[in-house]
């Protein structure tokens, strides 16, 4: 579940660069409360974002209803920053999440592809018989680099679940599955365009 973050708590002890665009920075941190210490990354978003509280409420409901989501999840209001877990686990996995950044669309060696098509199949049915609409930020992939087990996830969660901008308007299941198939079958594509079968 998301919680709110106190930084009065934490002392960062390592950081790394990550990311830094027009509308985010993100760096890989390592907080330390003395007694235990989480590897995290940090988004920190830059000007105000309306839409910053969605991500926590989105992350709480989805975890609780058995959806793949990021183990943790913290939020500092104040300062507008999240605090995600680092998947890519000292370099053994990548995270894939296709938004453009070059990483994404370099090669990469996935042993299970029969196994996640059938996890993204169930990802699909559940989202529509949830009335929950993915879109094309939201799905990432999480590749263990040694076995090329791939997960899929759901990732940047703000934009998750909106559709028309006519608030009255409910789409039809079918409105749903059509819209979520186009998105999950666009990413299973692309990531079979970058895959390997054998070790790089």
């Amino acid at each position: 579940m998301s919680k709110e973050f106190n930084p009065e708590k934490f002392k960062i002890t390592k950081k790394e660069d990550v990311y830094s665009g027009p509308h985010s920075e993100i760096d890989s941190v390592t907080l330390s409360s003395g007694d235990h210490s989480l590897d995290l990354l940090r988004k920190k978003f830059n000007g105000y974002s309306i839409e910053f509280m969605q991500g926590p409420k989105w992350h709480t409901l989805l975890k609780k209803h058995g959806y793949p989501v990021f183990p943790t999840w913290r939020y500092d209001t104040e300062n507008k920053v999240e605090y995600v877990t680092d998947l890519r686990k000292g370099g053994t996995h990548r995270v894939i999440d296709f938004c453009g950044h070059e990483e994404n669309y370099k090669k990469v060696y996935i042993s299970n592809i029969k196994e996640l098509e059938m996890e993204v199949e169930k990802l699909l049915h559940k989202s529509v018989e949830d009335g929950l609409i993915i879109n094309e930020p939201n799905i990432f992939f999480d590749v263990e680099i040694s076995t090329g087990i791939a997960k899929v996830l759901l990732g940047d969660l703000r934009e998750l679940g909106s559709g028309s901008e006519n608030m009255d308007y409910t789409p039809s299941k079918k409105e749903i599955f059509t819209n979520n198939q186009y998105v999950l079958k666009e990413h299973m594509n692309r990531l079979k365009n970058v895959m390997t079968k054998e070790k790089l």
